[in-house]
């Protein structure tokens, strides 16, 4: 299975880069394309059953990344009118994914696969929320 996942993009900040809006949407694009690509995962490209918790951890991580540097970077903390539903977003995709993970790791029931499946449901109903937040940021000047 390949991701697209930010921690493989090579994009990260580097203090003397000419211009901070063109980082900024180049970023953002990155973080909209790892969206969709978890999204894509979770919803068709792999079967829902072999989605392991190692899987969900990398998802995890990655999301854990992105919130780190929306939280942290100067340059994104500048030029980004709100990061709130941003963040706030993807704090949602990390709770599904973490009750995921906790779902994995119960007795495998006819009631908790249901409830594992939804959860998944959940984490890309999340990144669809996000991402529509990034379309915004990225349609509008920053």
């Amino acid at each position: 299975m390949s991701t697209l996942m930010m921690n493989d993009s090579h994009i990260s900040f580097s203090p003397g880069q000419n211009d901070d809006e063109v980082w900024t949407h180049q970023y953002l694009r990155t973080v909209k394309d790892s969206f969709e690509e978890i999204r894509a995962i979770l919803l068709y490209k792999v079967n829902q059953r072999e989605i392991g918790v190692a899987i969900l951890n990398g998802f995890d991580q990655e999301l854990r990344s992105i919130y780190e540097q929306l939280a942290t970077n100067p340059i994104l903390k500048a030029t980004l009118k709100n990061t709130h539903s941003l963040t706030e977003a993807i704090d949602k995709a990390k709770m599904s994914i973490n009750l995921a993970i906790d779902l994995q790791n119960m007795r495998q029931t006819y009631e908790n696969r249901k409830r594992l499946y939804l959860e998944y449901k959940n984490i890309a109903i999340a990144l669809s929320n996000a991402i529509d937040i990034l379309d915004d940021a990225l349609s509008t000047p920053i």
